[in-house]
């Protein structure tokens, strides 16, 4: 089997049908080479020596690396195999006394999360949005930026005055996993291929010895995970696709002239801002819609998080500063203020 290939096809007929929902995709996870791909992802990453709760590092899986993956394999195609629990663990915040949690999951689930991320992503990079940014192939918070800058900088860019700089409260963790597997179902058909992503949602995590359910969200620190985060908020950007983007440029001249404003867009993972050429209160508006979108996914708009602010008065998006200059320069992108990111 050629996996690159492979891929290929999958995005070529999630391309050309999209309502197409994907059958027998369970047996690639468990073609072994398909598994080796996997594996050398996994083995090319910078933790791989990091060890979940089983205590097995890739130095140990590599030691006898043709029977143990003959062993995942077996158990994948037996439908044995069980996600363990994420071992959570705090590390310190760079110039900060707090720390931060970071999860880590066994060698063997991130190999099995990397196989699956194989098979869904060339998937669902056919429906995403060109609008989202995060954690997606050949796009970075610098093409992100790169977007606002441009259209900022342009002649008509000049008019948008107003900046929703969103934020969805505690995102990765409130996730409703039954939603989710319902967003999944819309192109996955292979029962075995959801179950499985149902049962590493459902894994728990082990905190000091002590395990605890994860009834809502994705796995922390998992392969598959920023994937799946996606997938959940397409339903965001296909909103503000059909309210708001899908205009003709006479379509928007018409909206200006009639006082209703239009907007610009940028997602990256739970990160967002819409720049509005409107009026403030139509920047409010547009504020109190997308808080009342989010909440029939069952997340909610941090109200404390999420302001509404003036272009001069700057933004801040994905670690950068952004401001409009009152002098001759335009719209100035200042350096990263921030290293620590997600």
């Amino acid at each position: 089997m050629n996996v690159d290939e492979m891929q290929k096809k999958l995005s070529q007929k999630a391309g050309k049908a999209p309502e197409h929902q994907f059958e027998n995709l369970y047996g690639l996870l468990c073609n072994e080479v398909w598994l080796r791909v996997a594996h050398h992802a996994v083995n090319s990453n910078q933790g791989r020596e990091a060890a979940g709760i089983d205590g097995i590092t890739m130095s140990n899986f590599n030691g006898d690396l043709e029977r143990n993956l003959k062993r995942l394999q077996e158990q994948l195609k037996a439908k044995t195999f069980e996600p363990m629990p994420v071992k959570r663990v705090y590390i310190p915040k760079p110039n900060s006394e707090k720390k931060r949690p970071l999860g880590i999951p066994t060698l063997l689930d991130r190999i099995v999360q990397e196989a699956l991320r194989m098979i869904l992503e060339p998937i669902w990079e056919a429906d995403f949005s060109v609008h989202s940014y995060g954690f997606r192939p050949n796009r970075s918070t610098y093409d992100a930026m790169t977007y606002i800058g441009k259209r900022l900088a342009s002649n008509a860019g000049q008019s948008y005055q107003w900046v929703i700089e969103g934020d969805i409260a505690s995102y990765f963790d409130t996730i409703p996993h039954r939603r989710l597997m319902k967003a999944i179902k819309q192109r996955v058909a292979d029962r075995k291929i959801r179950d499985l992503l149902w049962k590493f949602l459902r894994a728990g995590v082990m905190q000091q010895g002590t395990i605890k359910e994860t009834l809502t969200g994705t796995p922390q620190g998992g392969i598959v995970s920023p994937l799946l985060a996606n997938i959940y908020l397409h339903e965001l950007d296909r909103y503000m696709e059909s309210k708001y983007l899908s205009f003709t440029e006479r379509q928007r001249h018409n909206r200006r002239k009639q006082g209703k404003g239009n907007v610009l867009y940028v997602r990256y993972a739970d990160d967002f801002v819409v720049l509005c050429n409107g009026t403030k209160a139509a920047a409010q508006a547009i504020k109190q819609e997308l808080g009342e979108c989010l909440s029939t996914m069952g997340l909610t708009l941090s109200e404390e998080k999420t302001k509404v602010t003036h272009i001069t008065e700057g933004f801040d998006f994905l670690g950068y500063r952004v401001l409009r200059s009152t002098g001759t320069k335009g719209i100035i992108i200042g350096e990263k203020i921030s290293q620590n990111h997600r």
